[in-house]
C-alpha cells in the first residue's frame, strides 16, 4: 500500500517558489512587449498598414495570452497556498479552470462565427493539439521545397510534375482524376465520367440524391489533379447531404490549360448546371487554385449577364497568382513555396496579365456575386490577399462572409484534423 502525504509547510514553500518564478516571467514578458506589438507596414498604402496592424494585433494577442497565463499562474499559486489550509471551494474552482485550459489546449477552440464584410478581419480561435503536431511535422517541407535543385523540379513542365499529374497507378491512388474505388463503394455512391462543355467531369451521385448539385473545383496550383483529400471531402459531402457532386477535371498547365481558356469553359459548365437544375439547386465550391477558378468563373458569369449559382464557398483562395503582396513575407506558412507558386501562376496566366481578373480574381468586380463564404488561416501565405478581399468586399458591398482561423495553414479545412468540424457548416452554406 502507498500513501500520499501533503505537508502544509511543503505546500507553502512550493507556493513561494512559484510566486518568484511568476514575477521573473512577468518581467521577461514586459521586456518583450515592445518587440511583439509594434510592426512596420511593408508599404505605405492603407491595405499594408491595416495588415501590419493586424499582425501587430497578434503580438498584442500574445501579450494578452501572457497576461492570461500570468493570471492562471497566480491562481495556481493561490491554490497551493489554499492547500496549506482547508478551502474546498477555491480548490474546486482552480481545478475547473485547469480543466478548461487543458481541454482548449488539446481540442483547440473554433474560429469565431462567420462575419459579414462589414468589419476588419481578425483571426480567432486556436488549433487543436493534433493540428499543431501536424504543423510541426510540416516544418521541414517548405525549406526542402525551396532548395534550388528541388525548386527547379517543381516548374510546371518538369518531369517530376508531369509524373505526379500522369494519373497512373500507383500514383493515382493519392493523386488522380477519379476517387479511389473503395470510397464510393463504402458509401454506396455511383461515379460516372462525362464530358460537359468540353471538359471531363466526374459525377459523384449519392444513394439518395436530393436534387442539389455542387460544382467542386479542386486546387493543387493548376499543375496537379485532385488529391485523395479532395476525394474524401467530395464523397463524404455527397453521402452526408444527398447532393450530387460535379468535379470538373480541367486542363492543367502541363496539359496546355490557361486561365483564358479554362475560365470561360468553367463558367459555361456552371451555367449548364444552372440551366439543367435551376440556380437555387446549384452551388460552387473551390479550394486554393480551385477557389481562384471558382471566383474567376462566377465573376465572368456576372460580367456576361448570366445567372449565378445560389452560393459559393472558397477555401484558402489563391486570389492573386502574382503573390506580390508584401505582407506575405510576414506569414510563417509551413507549406507553400512562394517561388514555384509564382511560376505556376505565370504559366496559368498564359498570354494574359497576372492582374487580369480571369487570372487573379482579386482584381475583378465583386458586384453581382451570390452569397459567398471564405475560409482562411493565419499561417497561410494567401491570407494577406484574403484580407485585401475583405476590404474590397466592404468597399463594394459584396455579400461575402469570412472565417479567419488563428494558427491554421493553407487549405486547413481539407488537410488538418480541425477541418471536419466545419464541414456541416459548409454544407449548409452550399445549400446541400
Amino acid at each position: 500500500m502507498s500513501y500520499v502525504i501533503a505537508a502544509r509547510e511543503m505546500m507553502a514553500a512550493a507556493a513561494g517558489d512559484l510566486a518568484t518564478i511568476g514575477s521573473d516571467l512577468s518581467a521577461a514578458h514586459t521586456a518583450a512587449a515592445a518587440q511583439t506589438t509594434g510592426m512596420l507596414a511593408a508599404a505605405e498604402d492603407e491595405v499594408s498598414a491595416a495588415i501590419a496592424a493586424l499582425f501587430s494585433a497578434h503580438g498584442q494577442g500574445f501579450q494578452a495570452l501572457g497576461a492570461q497565463a500570468a493570471a492562471f499562474h497566480a491562481q495556481f499559486v493561490q491554490a497551493l497556498k489554499s492547500s496549506a489550509g482547508p478551502s474546498a471551494s477555491v480548490e474546486a474552482a482552480n481545478l475547473s479552470a485547469l480543466g478548461n485550459t487543458l481541454v482548449t489546449g488539446i481540442f483547440g477552440s473554433p474560429a469565431a462565427p462567420l462575419f459579414a464584410a462589414t468589419q476588419t478581419g481578425t483571426f480567432t480561435g486556436t488549433p487543436s493539439l493534433a493540428t499543431r503536431f501536424e504543423e510541426a511535422a510540416l516544418g521541414p517541407v517548405k525549406p526542402l521545397l525551396s532548395l534550388p535543385a528541388l525548386e527547379a523540379q517543381l516548374s510546371p513542365n518538369s518531369p517530376l510534375v508531369a509524373l505526379l499529374a500522369s494519373d497512373t497507378p500507383p500514383i493515382s491512388l493519392l493523386i488522380g482524376n477519379s476517387p479511389p474505388k473503395f470510397l464510393p463503394l463504402l458509401l454506396g455512391e455511383t461515379v460516372q465520367h462525362t464530358t460537359i462543355n468540353g471538359m471531363s467531369v466526374v459525377q459523384i451521385t449519392p444513394a439518395h440524391p436530393s436534387g442539389d448539385y455542387v460544382v467542386a473545383i479542386h486546387g493543387d496550383g493548376f499543375v496537379l489533379p485532385p488529391l485523395i483529400f479532395h476525394w474524401l471531402d467530395y464523397t463524404w459531402m455527397a453521402h452526408q447531404t444527398g447532393a450530387t457532386i460535379e468535379v470538373p477535371i480541367y486542363p492543367l498547365v502541363g496539359q496546355g490549360g490557361t486561365a483564358g481558356t479554362v475560365v470561360p469553359n468553367m463558367a459555361g459548365l456552371i451555367s449548364m448546371e444552372i440551366a439543367a437544375h435551376g440556380a437555387p439547386h446549384v452551388s460552387v465550391l473551390g479550394d486554393s487554385a480551385g477557389a481562384n477558378l471558382a471566383l474567376a468563373a462566377v465573376e465572368y458569369m456576372v460580367a456576361n449577364n448570366e445567372t449565378v449559382p445560389a452560393s459559393m464557398v472558397l477555401l484558402s483562395p489563391w486570389l492573386d497568382v502574382g503573390m506580390t503582396n508584401p505582407n506575405i513575407a510576414f506569414v510563417h506558412d509551413p507549406l507553400i513555396p512562394v517561388g514555384p507558386a509564382q511560376q505556376w501562376g505565370k504559366a496559368w496566366a498564359g498570354n494574359l496579365s497576372v492582374t487580369n481578373p480571369e487570372v487573379s480574381p482579386l482584381y475583378g468586380s465583386l458586384s453581382g456575386l451570390p452569397p459567398t463564404y471564405v475560409y482562411s488561416g493565419s499561417l497561410d501565405s494567401l491570407a494577406p490577399d484574403v484580407l485585401v478581399l475583405q476590404q474590397e468586399a466592404v468597399a463594394q458591398g459584396a455579400p461575402i462572409s469570412f472565417v479567419l482561423a488563428n494558427g491554421q495553414i493553407h487549405d486547413w479545412i481539407i488537410f488538418t484534423p480541425d477541418g471536419p468540424q466545419y464541414w456541416p457548416q459548409i454544407d449548409q452554406e452550399l445549400g446541400a
